[in-house]
């Protein structure tokens, strides 16, 4: 896969925005910039205690929010096997049911959203879809297996229309999180992990995060594995040109 010239675009069912060394809201929009080390590493190992504090505070405080998304390793494999893909970027974005998801799209090694070609997927959101996880403020009472296949293709057009309504709501909040290749690879490559779920989580000072754990074939989150935490948010990490960025830069 690795020849592909296609690009393809995650749209993730969110809620989740949980995983990562977190977006801080921003003031002003104006503030965006691509940063020349745009795809440079990023991505941290985190603590499981540290996950559950984040993803626990975020629902806690968001009780009516999307909290998590599950997406199996078929489709990070296809994302991540293109041509010059150095990670992936997460935007917020809001889709057409009002509920808020993420859409996720390849960056290039010049710190470019790959976003010429196809585009892909929305994935089993949580809640409705509950189970049990110490990353749940309310779990269920027993694991559920992920109903594959969890990604599907979605066009361009429909992962800009998400991210502009997102966007639109949100002025002056965290826009995506960008993620380095060999944070998804090492993941997937835990022994049993057949995809990753997204959780949004909660900073101390409501600084909104990205936490990523690995998914199991009995839809058991790995969080004796690893836990990663983002390191590159947007502001100020963006890809200033790219269609998934609206309104004033």
């Amino acid at each position: 896969m690795k020849n592909l010239r296609f690009t393809w675009v995650l749209a993730v069912g969110l809620g989740a925005l949980g995983v990562t060394g977190c977006a801080e809201k921003e003031s002003s929009v104006n503030e965006l910039t691509v940063q020349a080390n745009a795809a440079a590493p990023a991505g941290q190992i985190i603590s499981s205690a540290q996950a559950v504090e984040w993803t626990t505070r975020f629902q806690e405080a968001n009780p009516q929010e999307i909290w998590a998304v599950f997406t199996e390793a078929g489709i990070f494999n296809q994302l991540l096997s293109q041509a010059d893909c150095q990670g992936l970027r997460l935007y917020h974005g809001t889709d057409s049911g009002g509920d808020n998801t993420f859409v996720m799209v390849g960056v290039n090694s010049e710190g470019a959203d790959m976003t010429e070609g196809l585009l892909a997927d929305e994935a089993a959101k949580c809640p409705p879809n509950s189970y049990r996880s110490i990353l749940l403020a309310k779990p269920g009472e027993e694991p559920k297996a992920p109903v594959l296949p969890a990604g599907t293709l979605i066009p361009l057009d429909k992962a800009i229309e998400m991210t502009m309504h997102y966007q639109a709501k949100h002025a002056g909040s965290g826009r995506a999180g960008y993620f380095s290749s060999r944070v998804y690879w090492e993941l997937l490559e835990q022994p049993g992990c057949i995809g990753i779920r997204v959780y949004k989580g909660l900073k101390e000072g409501n600084i909104e995060c990205f936490v990523l754990v690995g998914v199991n074939e009995k839809g058991v989150d790995m969080t004796e594995g690893l836990l990663y935490d983002m390191a590159a948010p947007c502001p100020p990490n963006c890809s200033a040109e790219s269609p998934l960025m609206h309104g004033e830069q």
